[in-house]
């Protein structure tokens, strides 16, 4: 089934903000979610704080060169399977 919304976040050094990220997308009511999160080469926490959540509807991408927020943005697009998409920084909030 095509979600109605992809969430699409981009992560660099994240752990300490991304599961609040994360948790509000999935908050969203009376939506098909898929939630993307694209990790830019951290070196902390960040792909194991994205990757605790189920795995049908949070998919984590670890790039393999940092590419920076627009091209990490753009990796988590190119994925985008929902009829619209929003763009959530890894530390705000819908």
């Amino acid at each position: 089934m095509q979600p109605d919304v992809s969430f699409v976040i981009a992560a660099y050094n994240a752990e300490a903000t991304l599961d609040r990220a994360i948790a509000s997308a999935m908050a969203q009511r009376d939506v098909a979610i898929e939630v993307i999160v694209v990790d830019d080469r951290s070196n902390d926490r960040t792909r194991d704080v994205a990757r605790a959540y189920p795995q049908d509807i949070v998919t984590v991408v670890a790039l393999p060169a940092n590419r920076g927020p627009g091209g990490t943005r753009n990796a988590g697009l190119d994925l985008a399977r929902g009829r619209w998409v929003a763009v959530l920084d890894s530390d705000d909030a819908v």
